[in-house]
């Protein structure tokens, strides 16, 4: 199967400097199962066992994905609903988190014609983010989000995409937006008076019950008449009647009764 090399510019964030924190550098490369881009692109993580089996490691961390290696991935693992990289920073890399020339990494991949990932082929540094996952290592109010965990970060990045925000809003801006849609006017043109609502509902209802007794009066007689007309033949006993009347109180009941009383 061919595979088409896909560089994706995911907005995820760079941790801060190794220096304040000497645990393993494990970054949330992808999503598990389908994801996409701000630029409109979308991707299947359908199997994400068999993309860190497929994927040869060490690979790289580098630049905009350019020549310039400033780490290699070693280990892959899944985590937290993505699957994670582990990285081995040299002075470069280090240098690049330390002094924030780069906010955010992106993987870059290769899938099938269909946008199935198939493995992992390096790791980019980059200021050109592609999901709204805010920054841990911007200027300003979300510094103190190192300090929160993977779930509550992802979770921070879905509400400042559902509120239209970029990802490296700050506090503020977000609960302004908040405050504007709790003040803003409904349009009344998309709604329906409760009462109407309640008058058609109510309408609707015993439209149907009245279509509803209509085709039970109707299929009544006709179980009546293929009855009656079996008795009459003497397909069935009249001491059996009140049997096949069970029997046919369904449509298909009562097509199963015609096809006996006509054989």
């Amino acid at each position: 199967m061919s595979k088409q090399l896909i560089t994706l510019a995911l907005c995820h964030a760079l941790p801060k400097s190794q220096q304040e924190n000497k645990k393993p550098l494990w970054l949330p490369l992808i999503p598990l199962g389908k994801f996409g881009g701000r630029d409109g692109r979308n991707w299947n993580n359908a199997d994400a066992d068999a993309v860190i089996t497929n994927t040869q490691l060490p690979f790289i961390l580098d630049a905009d994905h350019a020549s310039e290696i400033s780490a290699d991935t070693t280990e892959l693992k899944i985590e937290a609903d993505h699957i994670f990289g582990k990285l081995e920073l040299n002075s470069q890399g280090q240098a690049a988190i330390d002094d924030k020339r780069y906010k955010y990494y992106s993987p870059a991949f290769t899938t099938d014609k269909n946008g199935r990932i198939h493995a992992f082929v390096s790791v980019a540094l980059t200021n050109k983010p592609n999901l709204n996952v805010p920054a841990l290592n911007s200027e300003g109010g979300n510094d103190n989000l190192a300090n929160l965990t993977k779930e509550e970060i992802f979770m921070l990045a879905a509400l400042l995409a559902a509120l239209g925000l970029a990802a490296d809003a700050d506090q503020q801006t977000a609960l302004n937006t908040i405050a504007n849609l709790k003040t803003k006017q409904p349009d009344l043109n998309s709604f329906v008076p409760k009462a109407t609502h309640e008058q058609v509902v109510t309408e609707l209802n015993a439209a149907n019950k009245k279509l509803a007794d209509i085709n039970k009066a109707i299929h009544d007689k006709a179980v009546e008449v293929a009855i009656s007309a079996a008795i009459s033949d003497k397909k069935i006993a009249p001491a059996d009647k009140d049997y096949y009347l069970a029997q046919c109180a369904t449509e298909k009941g009562l097509e199963d009764f015609r096809r006996f009383s006509a054989e």
